[in-house]
């Protein structure tokens, strides 16, 4: 017998388990020919008739059952020693679509990338920002980072932290309107609210319902009231992310109310290699992160 090559029992085993050269060729993803050629090239080697050619198809003589058994034994122990290959030398790839709230994307998640880049250099991020309304079951993102205290059912995920809402205003503005202490205060000031969907958030029906006629100001985000309350326009109820260093942190909101801050995904997602990695990294980094902690420890 001379020397077996591998290729020619996949060949063999294609057939034997299609019962045809037309059936091996299609499961091979090769031309006819090229199996009916190493075929005939095995049965040469091996020096004998493995299959007897039939009208209803290719079935196996005696001495082809006997090599079948051998061959099949030969195809498995391939098979697993291509999966233990595999399996040692997989590098996580791919690209994960990541939507988080504004100020969570500029802040925060640069720095966690990063750091995750260096070690898995082959994921590729697609950072959206905002996007609430994204609909993680049609995968218009794979991992969403939201701030509520519901996170919807069908999601999986973790609670990293949990954050207060509280007035802000910047030191000009409190210097020519006087610092309130308290929310009755409020009325004499000038208020910066929200809009569209911000205006859903924590206690935004709050300043609807007490302080309409002290609205100066609508924003469809969180970074652009900041940002007004930081150029002196008024005073902002905002999580405590949004902290900034021209900002002073007046009072929370009574009663008070936190947003918790969670890492969610589809539970069909949940065994994806990338989708783990960048899970429990996220997850991770924001546990750790300082700066979150100590806006935890505020109230």
């Amino acid at each position: 017998m001379q020397q077996l090559n591998w290729d020619d029992l996949r060949i063999f085993t294609a057939v034997v388990d299609g019962g045809s050269l037309r059936s091996a060729s299609l499961a091979l993803g090769v031309n006819h020919s090229t199996v009916f050629r190493r075929l005939n090239r095995l049965e040469e080697s091996v020096g004998a008739r493995l299959f007897d050619r039939l009208p209803e198809g290719y079935t196996l003589t005696q001495i082809g059952e006997a090599f079948r058994r051998h061959a099949v034994q030969v195809r498995e122990e391939v098979d697993a020693l291509q999966l233990a290959v595999l399996g040692k030398d997989f590098k996580p790839r791919g690209t994960i679509r990541i939507t988080a709230p504004d100020n969570i994307a500029y802040a925060y998640l640069p720095t966690y990338f990063e750091a995750f880049r260096s070690t898995y250099p082959e994921i590729q991020v697609e950072l959206i920002v905002g996007g609430t309304s994204l609909d993680l079951t049609r995968r218009e993102a794979d991992i969403a980072v939201r701030a509520t205290r519901s996170p919807p059912e069908y999601l999986i995920g973790r609670k990293v932290c949990s954050l207060a809402w509280a007035f802000y205003a910047s030191p000009g503005y409190l210097e020519d309107n006087g610092r309130p202490v308290e929310q009755e205060d409020l009325a004499a000031h000038r208020i910066i609210a929200g809009d569209g969907q911000t205006s859903r958030l924590p206690g935004m029906a709050w300043l609807d319902e007490n302080l309409a006629s002290q609205i100066v100001a609508r924003c469809n985000t969180l970074n652009a009231m900041s940002s007004l309350a930081v150029a002196g326009y008024g005073i902002a109820l905002l999580p405590d992310d949004q902290f900034k260093p021209e900002l002073k942190r007046l009072f929370p909101i009574a009663p008070q109310q936190r947003t918790d801050l969670w890492i969610l995904t589809h539970p069909e997602l949940r065994q994806t290699e990338r989708i783990k990695l960048m899970m429990k990294h996220l997850i991770d980094s924001m546990q750790r992160d300082e700066r979150l902690k100590s806006l935890a420890e505020l109230d």
